[in-house]
């Protein structure tokens, strides 16, 4: 299970690339709404967030671990040499670069699975009326869900420094919408995420590399800012939040001896122009609107 470190002249060139979009600004407020409640559209207008309890129930969370879990055993066969990344069936799969001392095999230090929203339990969500109806009064009634990933925040690992997901996009219009299905408990102990209430009204911010030594690839950080009010968000198993792509938001360190689990998606709305090459963690799929009938 030996491993090579990620040199920092790769950490600077994927920061710099984040970089091409900072000072973007989102100033898009939701005003009229067909289903969201008055609470919701507040929270969204002035937090950047909507955090809805018992959105699905724990035998779903329960069923989606299980599919991810297989998932897994396919991409990463027994005896597999480490690398940072496994790719197999149209998914991607990224391994934790700090050491686990309670990993016994690579699937128990995989952190993130790309690209699973096509098909299972994870496209049956996407098409759930309940989260389509809150997206459309948010994005329009055209819809794309283009990234999935679940992360599986292990024991002993880091959390995910503070940044702004819009500035991994490259994108001609925003918002983008998180949607994070809390697919186990999330808590202070375990890595819980952690929000900036109201830093979605703010441009995109200069993300540099995370410094930490053995820290994952891809990992960047907010440093000009203070950081005092933020909130951490304690989640039961099927509770959804769903959150602006311009929100400051991090995750904690995983203290405890359990892993943390959470799916999450990425809406825009349908003919976003991502730019000259597409992310190869993006898979664009209609789930409402005119781009179902292309």
């Amino acid at each position: 299970m030996d491993r090579k470190e990620i040199d920092e002249e790769s950490k600077q060139d994927f920061s710099n690339r984040v970089n091409l979009q900072a000072g973007r600004t989102s100033e898009r407020e939701v005003v009229s709404t067909k289903f969201m409640t008055e609470d919701q559209r507040n929270s969204w207008n002035e937090g950047g967030y909507i955090l809805i309890p018992n959105f699905v129930d724990e035998n779903f969370c329960d069923d989606m671990n299980l599919e991810l879990a297989e998932i897994i055993s396919q991409l990463i066969p027994e005896g597999s040499a480490f690398s940072h990344a496994y790719a197999g069936d149209g998914h991607i799969a990224i391994r934790e670069m700090k050491p686990s001392p309670e990993a016994k095999t690579i699937a128990d230090e995989i952190s993130k699975v790309f690209r699973i929203h096509s098909r299972g339990l994870f496209n049956e969500f996407i098409n759930n009326e309940g989260l389509l109806n809150i997206l459309e009064d948010i994005i329009g009634p055209d819809i794309d869900c283009f990234l999935s990933q679940f992360i599986l925040k292990n024991p002993g690992a880091w959390g995910q420094p503070w940044h702004q997901d819009s500035s991994y996009f490259p994108f001609d219009r925003e918002p983008q919408v998180a949607a994070w299905l809390a697919t186990s408990e999330a808590t202070l102990e375990n890595g819980c995420l952690v929000v900036l209430p109201g830093s979605h009204k703010e441009s995109l911010h200069e993300h540099l590399p995370d410094d930490r030594e053995g820290s994952n690839y891809g990992y960047t950080e907010i440093k000009d800012h203070d950081f005092s009010k933020e909130i951490p968000l304690l989640l039961n198993k099927g509770d959804l939040l769903l959150f602006h792509s311009f929100l400051m938001h991090k995750s904690y360190d995983n203290k405890s001896n359990a892993k943390r689990s959470a799916m999450v998606y990425h809406f825009a709305e349908t003919g976003t122009n991502f730019g000259e090459i597409d992310s190869p963690t993006n898979e664009w799929i209609s789930v409402r609107g005119k781009g179902l009938n292309v």
